[in-house]
């Protein structure tokens, strides 16, 4: 198949890049959606754009696909300018959160259409779609698409975001819909394009667990602006997010334990679990030596701990602190 534009630009140190943005803004009147964004995307890397509602996702994704014009700055997708949008359109899919399906036509006749707009000739096509069909666990689904579940009409969207196979895939919710079973798939799938296929993958999604595992980069967006970008751990290191340890002892030794803990120098804050006498929620410092240190301290101390959980700060944590400027996950673990 046709490769051209898949390698992308490329940046001062030779590596090939599918998109670039440098200072993009987009503005509906005088209300400000994306404020001066500059983003660098590597050819063949999945990357997950977070943010609360209203961030700037949307308005990011809709001008990289040439949707609504940029009010400044310049961007550059599979290595040609947003002013030539033609260019652009023929060099990516997407699949928007709310797409529309015509009841009326099959899987099979949607996809051949969708193709044929691309300039595919019927016979290729058809071939395609056929594929695509199979690839995403829909063929002999040849029956009208007013009959899809909302799990099928999904798979099928991803199939015609890549009929034109395109080098750069725009993702809102790819797996909006779809049981535990045809998630794995979809995520499967994902990391097949962009390792074997070479396709670049902008992925928006509120399911963190989904970028955590998929997502080379990430970049997290607040009020129009990118707050934070880098792999999953660069993030999560560099928001100051707090890990915690869930501690149980016996009663009698919560008063040496609190004492012991205060004492290590790594631990923030302790909260003591009143539903569950013994237990204490200690808020700790993110890094791999805190938990040693709080367990030693208590060992030090006599203390043997009946158990201790350590979780380690994750994505979800650094959302919000970047986000919101605080985590509740703490309190939601005191409540279970």
């Amino acid at each position: 198949m046709n490769r051209s534009g898949r390698d992308g630009a490329t940046d001062r140190a030779g590596t090939s890049l599918a998109v670039t943005t440098e200072d993009l803004s987009v503005a509906y009147g005088d209300v400000i959606a994306v404020d001066r964004v500059s983003l660098q995307v590597e050819r063949g890397s999945i990357c997950g754009l977070l943010g609360p509602n209203g961030a700037g996702k949307t308005s990011m994704i809709r001008a990289l696909t040439t949707i609504v014009p940029v009010a400044s700055g310049t961007a550059t997708v599979a290595g040609h300018p947003l002013t030539d949008p033609v260019a652009v359109r023929s060099s990516i899919g997407v699949l928007p959160e709310s797409n529309g399906y015509p009841g009326s036509q099959t899987a099979l006749g949607y996809l051949r259409f969708y193709g044929q707009l691309y300039g595919i000739d019927a016979a290729d096509a058809e071939q395609r779609a056929l594929r695509l069909l199979e690839q995403f666990g829909l063929s002999g689904r040849r029956s009208r698409i007013s009959t899809f579940s909302r799990g099928m009409r999904q798979r099928l969207g991803l199939a015609r975001a890549l009929i034109n196979d395109p080098a750069v895939l725009f993702l809102d919710e790819p797996t909006l819909g779809l049981d535990p079973a045809g998630k794995e798939e979809i995520m499967v799938e994902l990391a097949r394009l962009a390792v074997e296929h070479g396709t670049t993958i902008f992925l928006c999604t509120h399911l963190l667990d989904e970028v955590e595992r998929v997502c080379d980069r990430v970049a997290i967006m607040h009020d129009g602006r990118v707050v934070s970008e880098g792999t999953v751990d660069e993030i999560v290191n560099s928001s100051g997010a707090e890990g915690f340890a869930r501690i149980r002892v016996r009663p009698a030794d919560v008063p040496v334990s609190d004492e012991a803990l205060r004492g290590t120098g790594v631990v923030r804050a302790i909260r003591f679990d009143n539903s569950r006498p013994g237990d204490l929620v200690v808020t700790i410092d993110n890094d791999h030596g805190a938990a040693a240190t709080s367990l030693r301290a208590l060992l030090d101390a006599g203390v043997e701990p009946r158990s201790f959980d350590f979780r380690g700060a994750r994505l979800s944590d650094a959302f919000m602190a970047l986000t919101s400027g605080h985590s509740d996950r703490i309190n939601e673990e005191i409540s279970q």
